[in-house]
C-alpha cells in the first residue's frame, strides 16, 4: 500500500509542476521539468497510471512494510567540541546529534534536505533554513544546503508575485499547511532577502561559487532585489504608505493578507503595517547582492545595490530610531502606534538589527544587547535561538554559555525545535570560538571569547572553504590552529587588546589593528599549509 501511496504522490508532483509556469530566466536554458509539451504530459501521466494499476494487480509481499531510512546520526566524525566547561560540552554534543537527526539522505522526492520548520512537518521554510544554514554547513550538510537554497530559487514565479514557496515538504511540494494555491498562501516578505543574505554567507564560508553563479539562484536574486521590491512597495519611498491587502486575492481566500506579511512578526496587538526586520533584511540583501555582483564582475550592479542599501540604511536610522525614547521602534501598527522592544508578552525583533549587521554605532548596539540581557528569558525559543552569538560578540560570554546550556537542557520543553539545535552549532563555532571565514581572500579568522583566563576550548574538524581546521584557545592569550586537510589557507589570528606584536611559533610578528564593537582587536595573518599547526600568543 505504501508503494501505491508513493505513486500517487509522484503523480501529484508531476501534475503540480505541469500546471505551473516558470519565471523566464534570461540567457539560460529553460528547466527540464517545464520542457514537456501537452502530448508528452499525457504519455507520462498515462504511464504512471498504468504502473499503478499493474502494481495493484501484482501479488504483494506478505510482509509489505517500507524499510525506513535512518536519518543521519552524530558520531565521532565531523565537527567536535571540548572545553573546560563540561555542561557546555554536553550541550554541544546533544545539539550535534539532534540536528543531524533532522537531516535526510536524498531518498525523498525533494532530494537532500533537513528539517527547518515546526517539528513533525517534514518540511523546510525560508526563515528557518536561512537561520540554520551555517550550522548545517558546519555539520557537513553542504549538499543539503545547496539543494534547499536551489529549491527556493527555482520556485520563484510571477504567478506568485515574485514569491517562492515559503515552506517546502519532503515530497517537493509547497507544504499544505501554508499553501492553498499560487494566489493564496502564507508569506513573510523578509524571506527573499533573508535567503539572499544567507546564500552570500554560505559562499563566504564555503567558497562554493554556485551560490553566486547558478542561473536559478541568480534569477532569484535579480527578481527579488528588483521586481519583488517594486511589486510589493518595499522600498523606503513607498513602504510607509503600502497596505496589507496588496496582491491579496479578491475572491474567497484561506490566508487573506497573510500572503505578504511585511515582517517576521505574526502577532502583536493589532494589524502590523511594517517591522524593523523588513528594513534590516532589505539592507542586508542589497549589500549581499552587491558583493555577489562584484564577484561576478558586474560592477554596475554592485554600485546600484550599494547605493540602494545606503538609502535604506538612512531610512532605518531616521524612521525606526526614536531619539526621545533613546530606543529603536520595532513594529508599526495600522493605527500609527509602535511597539519598541517587547512585542506582546514573549516576542522581540530588535535582534534582527544585529543578525543582519545593520548597526555601526557602538552605543546603539549596546542598547539592543542590554535590552535582551534584561528580558531574553521571556522570549519564545525561535527568538532565543538568535541570541547566544549576540552575547558572545558583545562581551557577555557567561550569559551566552548559560543560554546555550539552557536551550539544550531537557527542561527546555521546546528544545526539539530544529532551529534550536542547528543554531547552537553556529553559536559555539562563530561565537565562542570566534571562527569566521572569507572565501574571497581565502582566509579564516579566530578570536577567543572564553569567560576566564584559565578556561580552554577546542574544536576539531571544522569544515570551511576546501579545508578541515582545528582550533584551540587557551584563555584569551593563546590560540593554535591546524590545517588538517586542504590547500594552503590564511589564518587571521585575532586577540582583543592593543598589541604591537604577537608571538607566532616563538617569533615576534608585527600586528595590524581593527576597531570593532567589542573593542580594539590586534591580529596577524599566518599561512597554513596542509598538515601545518601554528601557535600564536600575546606573550612569549
Amino acid at each position: 500500500m505504501k508503494v501505491v501511496q508513493k505513486l500517487w504522490i509522484d503523480l501529484h508532483i508531476l501534475q503540480h509542476q505541469f500546471n505551473r509556469k516558470p519565471t523566464n530566466i534570461n540567457n539560460t536554458k529553460p528547466y527540464f521539468k517545464y520542457c514537456f509539451n501537452k502530448p508528452m504530459k499525457k504519455i507520462v501521466l498515462a504511464t504512471i497510471v498504468l504502473t499503478l494499476v499493474t502494481l495493484l494487480s501484482c501479488k504483494q509481499n506478505t510482509n509489505n512494510q517500507d524499510i525506513q531510512k535512518e536519518p543521519v546520526t552524530a558520531d565521532s566524525k565531523g565537527i567536535t567540541f571540548n572545553s573546560s566547561n563540561k555542561k557546555l560540552n554536553v550541550a554541544f554534543a546533544w545539539a550535534k546529534a539532534k540536528a543531524l537527526s533532522f537531516a535526510h539522505d536524498g531518498d525523498d522526492p525533494v532530494g537532500l534536505w533537513y528539517e527547518a520548520a515546526l517539528p513533525n512537518r517534514e518540511a523546510f521554510c525560508m526563515r528557518d533554513v536561512s537561520h540554520q544554514a551555517i550550522g548545517a554547513e558546519l555539520l557537513g550538510l553542504s549538499k543539503h544546503n545547496f539543494n534547499i537554497f536551489l529549491k527556493f530559487g527555482q520556485n520563484i514565479s510571477t504567478e506568485m508575485d515574485y514569491c517562492s514557496y515559503w515552506e517546502i515538504n519532503r515530497h517537493n511540494l509547497p507544504a499544505p499547511v501554508d499553501y492553498e494555491n499560487d494566489k493564496d498562501f502564507w508569506y513573510n516578505l523578509p524571506a527573499n532577502f533573508d535567503v539572499i543574505y544567507n546564500a552570500y554567507r554560505l559562499y563566504k564560508w564555503t567558497g562554493n561559487k554556485a551560490y553566486i553563479e547558478d542561473p536559478a539562484l541568480q534569477n532569484f536574486y535579480s527578481l527579488s532585489m528588483d521586481e519583488y521590491v517594486d511589486h510589493w512597495d518595499l522600498g523606503f519611498q513607498e513602504v510607509q504608505n503600502r497596505t496589507r491587502d496588496l496582491h491579496v486575492a479578491k475572491d474567497s481566500s484561506r490566508f487573506g493578507n497573510k500572503r505578504g506579511i511585511p515582517t517576521y512578526n505574526e502577532g502583536g496587538r493589532s494589524e502590523t503595517t511594517l517591522g524593523i526586520d523588513m528594513t534590516a533584511s532589505l539592507i542586508a540583501a542589497y549589500k549581499a547582492a552587491a558583493e555577489m555582483s562584484k564577484l561576478r564582475g558586474d560592477l554596475s550592479y554592485f554600485k546600484l545595490y550599494m547605493d540602494k542599501a545606503q538609502k535604506e540604511q538612512k531610512f532605518l536610522d531616521d524612521f525606526w530610531w526614536d531619539a526621545e525614547q533613546d530606543s529603536y521602534r520595532s513594529i508599526l501598527y495600522e493605527n500609527g502606534e509602535f511597539d519598541y522592544f517587547m512585542v506582546g508578552k514573549d516576542q522581540a525583533f530588535l535582534h534582527y538589527l544585529l543578525y543582519f549587521d545593520v548597526l555601526s554605532e557602538a552605543e546603539k548596539v549596546k542598547g539592543v544587547v542590554d535590552a535582551y540581557t534584561n528580558d531574553y528569558d521571556k522570549l519564545i525559543v525561535e527568538l532565543k535561538s538568535y541570541l547566544p552569538i549576540i552575547f558572545y560578540e558583545n562581551g557577555q560570554t557567561a550569559i551566552a554559555n548559560q543560554m546555550v546550556i539552557d536551550l539544550c537542557s531537557i527542561e527546555n520543553k521546546r528544545r526539539d525545535y530544529p532551529e534550536n539545535s542547528f543554531t547552537i552549532i553556529e553559536h559555539v563555532t562563530r561565537g565562542l570560538m570566534g571562527v569566521n571565514v572569507d572565501a574571497a581572500s581565502n582566509t579564516f579568522a579566530t578570536l577567543s571569547r572564553v569567560e576566564n583566563q584559565e578556561d580552554w576550548v577546542e574544536m576539531k574538524q571544522i569544515p570551511l572553504l576546501s579545508n578541515t581546521i582545528s582550533v584551540i584557545h587557551k584563555g584569551i592569550a593563546e590560540s593554535k590552529a591546524s590545517n588538517l586537510s586542504g590547500a594552503t589557507v590564511q589564518w587571521s589570528a585575532q586577540f582583543l587588546g592593543n598589541y604591537e606584536f604577537l608571538i607566532v611559533n616563538g617569533n615576534k610578528t608585527k600586528t595590524q589593528q581593527i576597531k570593532t564593537n567589542e573593542g580594539l582587536i590586534s591580529f596577524c595573518v599566518v599561512p597554513l599549509k596542509e598538515n601545518d599547526s601554528v601557535v600564536v600568543s600575546t606573550k612569549i
